[in-house]
């Protein structure tokens, strides 16, 4: 829509203030104007371009005690929580922001080394976070598969995470899920041992959690094992292990061995951040975090909120019971 003259910005003017201010259907504008729709249509999207209408987003402000009481209550180390909902399937968007604060608490410098794992979250996050970190070295915190998802290919999301951090990245070419005596042929052979030995050194660790069970058939391509019925308690997964609400370790009945970061390395990490998306992420987070896997937690406050009720129902629980009458003799 060209401009030609004063008359063409009362135009773009009065069809925004009618439909922002007033909040007149564009039919009722077209009429007053006498216009097609369409001609309004157009005169708003111009109007947005010439910066007479500016669109502004405001989201709402998280309970800033909310953060606290879960570091508190989950014995964390930190606790960030962005405004929106974060959408399962791609929670980058909303999740990046928090994700840049706790990598700036981190403080990042040449020759650390950062952890990556696979899942949704982590292959999502990296596309949208911006950071210049150079020397550091991304590192994939466990081996891939031969799934065509993209969230099981942890060189790949290595790769993506260090040229979002301006970082460089390091590669496993082995399989997540062997058999114990080919573990054991992988991990001696020296271009996967230089890689294997970085995880002990590792200052940070990025991780997903997954939440069980799991509805995705992609997990059963990817060679987990979802009808192992030692899962039938677990409530979710980092780095390829699982564990109970209360953050009991999963023992699967599976004898293929994880070629992966261990339970005991990622608790020796001081700064394990964990990406929760989606309130069906509440109670995996909660068993994430008792059972030590991560120290660091990252969400939206949909999720932040959903794991603050699992708390305090827990909480009320213990508090019933304690309350209630011994039996006399």
């Amino acid at each position: 829509m060209a401009l030609t003259s004063p008359d063409d910005i009362d135009v773009l003017v009065t069809a925004a203030v009618m439909y922002y201010e007033q909040g007149e259907p564009q039919q009722v504008i077209a009429d007053h104007l006498g216009v097609s729709r369409a001609t309004v249509s157009r005169a708003l999207s111009r109007a947005r371009e010439l910066g007479i209408v500016r669109i502004e987003v405001i989201p709402p402000h998280v309970d800033p005690a909310l953060p606290e009481r879960l570091r508190t209550q989950l014995g964390l180390r930190g606790v960030h929580v962005a405004s929106g909902r974060a959408e399962e399937a791609e929670p980058g968007p909303v999740l990046a922001e928090p994700l840049t604060a706790a990598l700036d608490e981190a403080r990042l410098e040449r020759g650390d080394v950062v952890l990556v794992s696979w899942g949704r979250a982590v292959n999502s996050v990296g596309r949208y976070i911006h950071r210049e970190h150079p020397g550091v070295l991304v590192v994939p915190a466990m081996g891939g598969n031969a799934s065509d998802r993209p969230w099981f290919q942890p060189n790949e999301i290595a790769r993506s995470f260090a040229q979002a951090l301006g970082a460089q990245p390091r590669f496993l070419n082995a399989p997540a899920l062997v058999s114990p005596k080919l573990a054991e042929s992988l991990r001696s052979e020296a271009e996967i041992a230089q890689v294997v030995e970085l995880w002990d050194h590792a200052k940070v660790a990025l991780v997903g959690v997954g939440a069980w069970p799991k509805p995705d058939p992609s997990y059963a391509a990817a060679g987990f094992p979802v009808d192992d019925p030692a899962l039938a308690g677990a409530v979710g997964d980092v780095a390829g292990w699982s564990f109970t609400l209360d953050g009991d370790l999963v023992h699967h009945r599976d004898r293929r061995e994880l070629l992966g970061v261990t339970p005991e390395q990622l608790r020796r990490i001081p700064h394990v951040i964990c990406l929760a998306g989606g309130v069906s992420k509440a109670r995996a987070a909660i068993g994430a975090a008792r059972a030590g896997l991560v120290n660091v937690l990252v969400t939206d406050a949909p999720t932040a909120r959903a794991i603050d009720v699992v708390l305090g129902e827990a909480s009320d629980r213990r508090g019933a019971a304690g309350a209630r009458p011994h039996a006399h003799a």
